[in-house]
């Protein structure tokens, strides 16, 4: 009973060489290969922006692109064998251990890779597990899967001076000094005085 209840580790080296062969070309969510994708709905969304925009300027925020979601129906018999050796067992029947498996995968937010027939995606989330469980599934699995992408930020560092109002390529041009304005009482003083109201 211990081997049954075991922890899954659903992370996978997707370098592994049974794995390696046929990454690319199966359909699998993160190096799992189940028994039947029945549908996968693909969706990729430009979010445009609401706020004006100046005709003939140069625009770059007016749009941009959503996490994209991927929504697979997949299936699972207890009678059939995995397409690679060692996937979904170990527990009560291969149904009951690949939803576990889905359910690890969610479980522990790491994005994975996902290969269909239309693309591959990164750095992919499991969102909703959907399964129902009635009298049709009773030796199978149909359940549907939602994920979505985890937008990744690139980040680079740039060197700035320690003053940064004061860069090395900086075109100062021609410095001269300017006599400040007088005013009027200065004017009328040095007119007196002889005096200049205002030190050079």
């Amino acid at each position: 009973m211990a081997d049954k209840d075991q922890k899954i580790n659903p992370i996978l080296d997707l370098n592994a060489p049974n794995i390696r062969r046929l990454v690319y070309l199966k359909t699998n969510i993160g190096g799992w290969f189940m028994d039947a994708f029945i549908r996968s709905t693909h969706t990729s969304r430009l979010k445009i922006t609401s706020h004006p925009t100046q005709v003939g300027a140069n625009v770059t925020d007016h749009a941009y692109l959503e996490p994209r979601e991927l929504v697979m129906e997949v299936g699972m018999t207890d009678v059939a064998k995995s397409i690679i050796k060692g996937q979904f067992t170990g527990g009560y029947s291969r149904s009951v251990q690949a939803f576990k498996v889905l359910k690890a995968l969610q479980a522990s937010r790491v994005p994975i890779q996902v290969h269909t027939r239309l693309g591959t995606y990164q750095n992919m989330l499991i969102e909703v597990i959907s399964a129902p469980d009635d009298y049709k599934t009773m030796f199978g699995l149909r359940c549907t899967v939602t994920m979505r992408e985890l937008l990744v930020a690139q980040v680079k560092t740039v060197k700035i001076s320690a003053r940064p109002t004061v860069t090395s390529d900086a075109n100062r041009g021609v410095q001269e000094s300017q006599q400040p304005n007088q005013s009027l009482l200065s004017i009328w003083l040095e007119q007196i005085t002889g005096n200049s109201a205002i030190s050079s």
